[in-house]
């Protein structure tokens, strides 16, 4: 797989997090490592000094309790803020014993403000450790609250799990919260829950985490494909969309001062070039000449290349 994200320009959320605009796709095929260490993804919270999200080229794998990892969006206050990837609960579930589940993902307002959560809570009836509920949280606070799919889904199966925030206006504490699994692109009117209750709404969406809570509320999970998007059908499409350039060529690959970037197409193409601090250290518009790297310091980039709409993404090394 390879990895397809769209950058975004470096603004201030932190003195180091570059925030991504949106629609933000990644299918974490990243080198092996620790997802809060590896751009454009960063740590949420403290880090622990063992217990890591951690990327095995293809996709991200945690449990129990540990560092907690997030990729900063460029701030969204109004209308309806999705996120979708696949998810696979890959241990038993024997020690997740919380009464009230545990979730594993959302967005943020800040460091220690929450909303549209998604929670998994084991089936407390099922002696063999295989069966739970998804739930979803307009705002995170104990779990007490929280909306709860039936206890119909299993250990092992990989499911496509959609939240959708919504910033309503008639409040301060009427914002709502999703839930879909396994949706079609006609789905969007028909979610599985709608979860609303009384406590203070988000005044906006500054990022995306995934969570380690607790030997008692994480299971073991597998995640990948994740997209982020102002529109269900953003997050319904797969990642192709942000690949569709027909007949896209970079070379040469290693490059040294010139790079030419050519499709099946002789339609004009802006390119930008970010470093590993998703900066942008070049930004161009070429047909069919050469790209004129010979600025850009020794390193690995990001090509993010958009002709007539489409947008792709490659990897370059200059040397």
């Amino acid at each position: 797989m390879r990895k397809i994200y769209v950058l975004g320009a470096l603004l201030a959320m932190s003195l180091t997090n570059a925030q991504q605009t949106l629609p933000f796709v990644d299918s974490f095929s990243y080198p092996a490592g620790n997802l809060h260490q590896t751009s454009p993804w960063s740590v949420l919270g403290t880090a622990s000094a063992t217990d890591q999200i951690l990327l095995d080229g293809s996709k991200v794998t945690f449990e129990a309790g540990g560092t907690d990892a997030q990729v900063t969006v460029t701030s969204q206050t109004t209308g309806t803020v999705y996120y979708a990837f696949d998810l696979t609960i890959t241990g038993a579930l024997a020690a997740v014993i919380d009464a009230n589940g545990g979730y594993l993902a959302g967005f943020t307002q800040n460091a220690t403000t929450f909303g549209g959560t998604l929670w998994i809570k084991k089936d407390p009836a099922d002696a063999t450790n295989t069966k739970f509920a998804f739930g979803t949280e307009v705002r995170t606070a104990t779990g007490t609250a929280t909306s709860f799919t039936p206890y119909s889904y299993d250990l092992g199966t990989t499911y496509k799990v959609l939240v959708g925030y919504t910033f309503n206006t008639g409040g301060a504490s009427d914002d709502s919260s999703k839930l879909w699994i396994n949706p079609t692109v006609n789905d969007e009117a028909s979610p599985l829950i709608t979860d609303t209750h009384t406590g203070a709404d988000l005044t906006s969406i500054v990022s995306f985490f995934l969570r380690q809570d607790s030997a008692t509320e994480t299971p073991a999970v597998a995640i990948d494909n994740l997209k982020i998007s102002t529109t269900f059908n953003d997050v319904m499409l797969s990642a192709e969309k942000f690949d569709n350039i027909a007949g896209l060529r970079v070379s040469p690959n290693p490059a040294t001062t010139e790079l030419n970037i050519l499709s099946d197409s002789f339609a004009a193409k802006t390119v930008e070039m970010y470093d590993v601090l998703g900066k942008v250290a070049l930004k161009a518009t070429v047909t069919s000449q050469p790209l004129n790297i010979s600025g850009l310091a020794k390193g690995v980039y990001v090509a993010k290349i958009t002709e007539e709409g489409r947008v792709a993404t490659r990897k370059v090394v200059v040397e």
